[in-house]
């Protein structure tokens, strides 16, 4: 099981929002082999990991925001949240200047 810093500064990171290739989202965006997610999604849960959001791998990592919605009522996860120390963290946006005209496509951002 390799080692994430998802945990740092006394929170849980967390993404605001499914990225835009976020394993979670339909379409198979990152090409995985049939099951991949789930047998990832399994093992992270019996082993009390998380699946960290690819987009973050480079940098400060953050629990991958479809993986939390499906097993934040697990194990560390559900501590985290009881103890009120998930914090929900954002990736910049690429498509920023859409935010203005529409809703965004890469960040969930939702136009007003």
């Amino acid at each position: 099981m390799s080692r994430t810093n998802v945990f740092r500064d006394g929170k849980v990171h967390v993404q605001a929002a499914k990225c835009s290739t976020c394993i979670y989202r339909p379409g198979n965006l990152m090409h995985l082999d049939p099951g991949r997610k789930d047998r990832m999604q399994a093992e992270a849960i019996e082993g009390g990991g998380v699946i960290p959001c690819h987009q973050t791998l480079s940098e400060d990592h953050s629990v991958c925001r479809g993986f939390f919605d499906v097993a934040k009522h697990e194990g560390l996860l559900a501590l985290a949240e009881r103890l009120d120390v998930v914090e929900f963290t954002a990736l910049p946006c690429p498509s920023e200047d859409l935010h203005d005209a529409m809703d965004c496509p890469d960040c969930d951002y939702l136009g007003q």
